[in-house]
């Protein structure tokens, strides 16, 4: 019995290694559902959405620093 005959991989895959940008933080933030019960760090998302543009700059540099020290920061 002859192996089925697959086709190779593709080792050219269009990921994106590069840290999220603010956009598209901005839109996750957006997509988050209101009404929801808060999960383990007992942030609501009304409390994310109240200032979005606060929200997305806070949440982009911790995710900078997380990105660039490849560790996410105790404090």
């Amino acid at each position: 019995m002859n192996p089925p005959d697959f086709e190779a991989t593709r080792t050219d895959l269009p990921i994106d290694v590069n840290p999220p940008k603010t956009e598209e933080i901005r839109v996750g933030i957006r997509q988050i559902k209101s009404g929801k019960a808060a999960g383990s760090d007992n942030m609501p998302a009304e409390a994310l959405k109240s200032d979005i543009e606060v929200t997305t700059n806070i949440i982009h540099l911790l995710f900078k620093k997380i990105w660039e020290e490849e560790q996410v920061p105790m404090d």
